[in-house]
């Protein structure tokens, strides 16, 4: 990931090196044995972004807690009987049948760490130091969350973030007016059409230079690289949006006098629907990606599958009429279809590349 010029000491290393040092001395000020588990947990946890530390913060606190009860629960039974070596080899599996059943993607890491320490280090005082672990990681995780949202927080990627969801509601306006106005036989062209397309192409200059400073705030764990490469396929989504939404602007409309041509126009405005309701689906989550299950109970899940289908039915349909063919050679009606029909593929292949990224 290319990051710009940085100086030798960020705003992130220093906020770190702050809250892990305030961690620590809180932790000794209370009287806590083993401090150092509090600032263990702020540097694994602050993240560049409020949502990435959460979501540490929260597989950290699950994990010191599923590695705490585990422990609690194999120590005494197993170190009777077992050797030490086979107990902490069936605790650790333990960890990791567990944790993939809660979803845990580092929680289960930190349960392991808490398991070995435990059991190696702490088997005369497990009763006793399961608790103050589990208290020095709930200090670290909510030193850090305190710090990430109020101590030099992330706004340039909330902003990032911010125009991201406002150009998805702004490309569904622009999509359900194109759709409106075939209906009404005109397409959106004039003033009212290019001036729907400057404000779009200002608002994705805007996002394109607000992604230099929020490159500074992203972090270098996955969650950061996660996000970096969501803005590269964000950046060539808004290209492939705005060069289909300037390509319907300058097509004219389809006549709608004969019966297949009509059906053709039905199919264009059917497609754009789908793909604005499913821009504004992109809005409500980004930048997680869509549920299917939530998709499939507001009755959208294949919406753009049976839209594609639909337009292709109609276009075979249209050259089956000899003076409804010669209507759409004669003009631009194809090459609208064709328009048409690489937006589709945009909004698919965006989400599919989406999904997979992890």
């Amino acid at each position: 990931m290319n990051r710009p010029d940085s100086p030798l000491i960020t705003r992130a290393e220093l906020r770190l090196a702050l809250t892990g040092g305030l961690s620590a001395g809180l932790a000794i000020t209370l009287g806590l044995p083993d401090p150092y588990y509090g600032p263990m947990a702020v540097a694994a946890v602050l993240g560049g972004t409020v949502g990435a530390s959460r979501t540490l913060g929260f597989q950290r606190i699950l994990g010191t807690l599923m590695g705490g009860v585990i422990l609690v629960v194999l120590h005494p039974t197993l170190s009777p009987i077992l050797p030490m070596p086979l107990g902490v080899a069936i605790a650790l599996a333990s960890t990791r049948l567990f944790g993939g059943s809660l979803g845990l993607h580092s929680g289960y890491k930190v349960a392991g760490l808490v398991v070995s320490v435990g059991w190696i280090v702490h088997a005369a005082s497990i009763t006793s130091w399961v608790p103050i672990r589990l208290l020095l990681t709930l200090l670290g995780v909510l030193m850090a969350w305190a710090a990430v949202s109020w101590f030099w927080p992330s706004r340039a990627i909330d902003r990032r973030q911010e125009l991201s969801v406002q150009l998805y509601r702004e490309f569904a306006i622009a999509f359900r007016e194109q759709a409106a106005t075939l209906l009404e036989g005109d397409g959106v062209r004039g003033a009212r059409g290019l001036g729907r397309r400057n404000h779009l192409l200002g608002l994705i200059l805007e996002h394109q230079n607000q992604r230099a400073d929020a490159a500074v705030e992203v972090s270098a764990d996955r969650f950061g690289e996660r996000l970096a490469r969501l803005w590269d396929r964000q950046e060539q989504l808004w290209s492939e949006l705005i060069a289909s939404y300037r390509t319907l602007l300058r097509l004219p409309p389809l006549p709608r006098c004969h019966g297949p041509l009509a059906q053709v126009v039905e199919a264009e405005v059917a497609l754009l629907e789908a793909v604005a309701d499913r821009l504004e689906q992109w809005a409500g989550c980004w930048p997680r990606p869509p549920s299917r299950w939530g998709m499939a109970a507001q009755g959208d899940g294949d919406a753009l599958a049976a839209a594609s289908r639909n337009l292709e039915a109609a276009e075979m349909g249209l050259f089956e009429d000899a003076e409804a063919t010669a209507l759409v050679l004669a003009g631009s009606g194809g090459r609208r279809a064709v328009a048409c029909s690489q937006l589709l593929l945009a909004v698919q292949g965006f989400e599919a590349s989406w999904r997979a990224t992890p």
